[in-house]
């Protein structure tokens, strides 16, 4: 009979990890991961001091894109102890929103001011970092903090990718009091940065946007038998105008691929756009699996040229490829988009606030 871990909860797991005990089982497998990490970087849960930089792109196109989802956030969650915030691919925070307009004169400067660097290297497992380091929606409650400052806060924050190559552009990440923790909020936050990615794509040259139709046009036209191309890289004439990118960020974490078998599929991806050939290629993976990646060039309307990519995996034979919202036209969230009618879907690293997190009494609402 095997053994069953301790059900300690979140907050006396954290006590033990920092005191050199096991608490294996005890905390979500991405929070331990994190802990585990700080502890190497030698980070200390009193200190985690955040560097501060005021180099920040604040005419870029993320907070072109993201501007005006951050109005509409910020009307959503007027009244409420809310902080919205907008971090870079760094993790360094270019803009921050507030529910409560009283927020930004009784908050520290590091939960209040534009600048300060989250990435979890300086401050430990926190929203913004571990979403960077996750690479996909996450929520922490309360004792998953690793910094002292943060345990009675909570926060969900999901990567704002680059649709046509999968790139994390930046973090979206909600923060609030532990004590008004609800799952519902990863609905709006998903959909928030949909938004926000919808709008990055609309900024995209002329060029890009041919090459995604083009793209667009190769996945319709894929045969019954999964023979097709999709998926999409080009360049100059040939193949890279757009760097290498297998699918959709979110297929390829549907798919099951974890981080290190998704970073070799597209580096084989990015091989075969150089190529600018109709090729198949068996990729071995770490875990035993067996991947094909499919080649072939394709043309846009115009005449720009690029090269689709697809992935079977071997449970199914269908291909990864960027979401259909990527043809939608981008926009801003109504209130209708943005009400938590729908649970959250499952996520190891997101959801509802575990059962024994406990929450010591609020000093400070939110810290990321």
């Amino acid at each position: 009979m095997g053994l069953v871990a301790e059900d300690i909860g979140p907050a006396l797991a954290r006590e033990r990890f920092l005191g050199g005990g096991s608490v294996e089982g005890s905390v979500r497998d991405p929070i331990l991961s994190s802990w585990q990490r700080c502890r190497s970087l030698g980070l200390s849960p009193a200190g985690c001091e955040l560097p501060y930089t005021e180099e920040l792109d604040l005419e870029g196109r993320l907070v072109r894109a993201a501007g005006p989802v951050m109005d509409r956030l910020e009307a959503m969650f007027a009244g409420r102890n809310m902080n919205i915030s907008l971090a870079d691919e760094r993790g360094a925070v270019l803009e921050r929103r507030f529910g409560d307009a009283a927020m930004a004169r009784r908050l520290a400067p590091i939960q209040s001011v534009p600048g300060f660097v989250f990435a979890e290297k300086y401050g430990g497992t926190n929203g913004i970092g571990l979403a960077l380091a996750e690479r996909h929606l996450v929520s922490i409650y309360g004792a998953e903090h690793f910094a002292e400052r943060s345990q009675s806060n909570a926060c969900s924050a999901i990567p704002v990718r680059d649709l046509l190559n999968g790139r994390i552009e930046g973090v979206l990440c909600f923060g609030f009091p532990y004590t008004d923790a609800d799952g519902s909020l990863d609905v709006v936050i998903r959909r928030a940065a949909g938004v926000i990615e919808r709008r990055l794509l609309e900024q995209s040259s002329a060029r890009e946007r041919a090459l995604l139709r083009a793209y667009l046009d190769a996945r319709r036209r894929v045969p019954a038998d999964g023979t097709g191309g999709v998926a999409t890289g080009g360049a100059g004439d040939v193949a890279a105008g757009l760097t290498g990118g297998i699918g959709g960020p979110g297929e390829l974490a549907a798919s099951g691929l974890d981080w290190r078998d998704q970073m070799i599929l597209k580096e084989k991806a990015t091989e075969l756009i150089s190529s600018a050939q109709r090729a198949a290629v068996e990729v071995s993976l770490p875990g035993g699996r067996r991947v094909t990646l499919l080649s072939r060039p394709v043309t846009s309307d115009s005449g720009v040229q690029g090269v689709a990519i697809e992935v079977l995996l071997p449970s199914r034979r269908q291909p990864l490829t960027i979401p259909t919202g990527a043809e939608e036209t981008p926009g801003l969230l109504t209130r209708r988009d943005l009400s938590p009618t729908a649970p959250p879907s499952a996520d190891s690293a997101s959801g509802p606030p575990p059962s024994h997190v406990t929450a010591r009494p609020p000093g400070r609402d939110t810290s990321t």
